[in-house]
């Protein structure tokens, strides 16, 4: 009979911690829902969602891509604008996070991340001095998978033309294969140029980048 209690009691008690993780549960989604609501209502309220967001809207909750993408900014450019090296970059890093990992601390005018104040005057410098569309000229913040969706070029052609695996197999170690292009297409074309020696440096990957692209754009035509 004891033997049974004891049994009941276990069963019972499993339920009611069953019950706890259940409510916890519910607790858990129903709170991260009601945030995406408010988040969305708040990117609606702001204009966001169609490309009329103020500067000022900028939240720690909000990803550099998504900053990127709600005011039309190149994220590599904001990544290179903020002194953020290629192998650091990750597109989903929320504002509060980043700004942890640059140690930027608070900001000195009001209480939230340091670096919102910088993703502010990127932006508005950005929109003073845009790419236009289609690459009319080349920048070294800009990495050759973006040129390549820019442009329309593949990257395989502008690596091929400039000879760029070559390069990459000249400087790795002599116990390594071969560099493929997939290595070094997300980096910045300054780091690119520094990472080959590539001649006449960043300056003169960019001019022979934009030859590419001329010769590209003559052939179609």
């Amino acid at each position: 009979m004891k033997k049974k209690n004891m049994i009941i009691a276990r069963q019972k008690l499993l339920k009611f911690a069953l019950v706890l993780v259940g409510l916890g549960l519910v607790f858990y989604f129903g709170a991260r829902t009601l945030e995406s609501y408010r988040q969305l209502r708040f990117i609606q309220e702001q204009g966001f969602d169609t490309g009329d967001a103020d500067v000022n809207a900028i939240h720690p909750w909000m990803t550099i891509h998504f900053i990127a993408a709600a005011y039309a900014v190149p994220q590599e450019y904001i990544y290179a604008e903020l002194g953020v090296n290629a192998n650091e970059r990750r597109r989903n890093i929320d504002v509060k996070h980043l700004n942890e990992e640059l140690r930027l601390g608070p900001s000195e005018t009001g209480d939230y991340p340091a670096v919102i104040d910088r993703l502010r005057q990127i932006i508005l410098a950005y929109h003073e001095n845009p790419v236009a569309t289609g690459l009319s000229d080349v920048r070294p913040w800009m990495t050759l998978e973006y040129i390549a969706n820019s442009s329309g070029i593949p990257t395989t052609t502008m690596v091929d033309e400039l000879g760029l695996d070559e390069f990459a197999e000249q400087e790795s170690p002599s116990n390594e294969s071969a560099s493929n292009a997939e290595v070094y297409i997300h980096k910045p074309l300054e780091e690119l140029a520094h990472e080959l020696r590539y001649p006449r440096g960043p300056r003169g990957l960019i001019e022979d980048i934009k030859a590419v692209i001329t010769r590209q754009v003559q052939e179609v035509q």
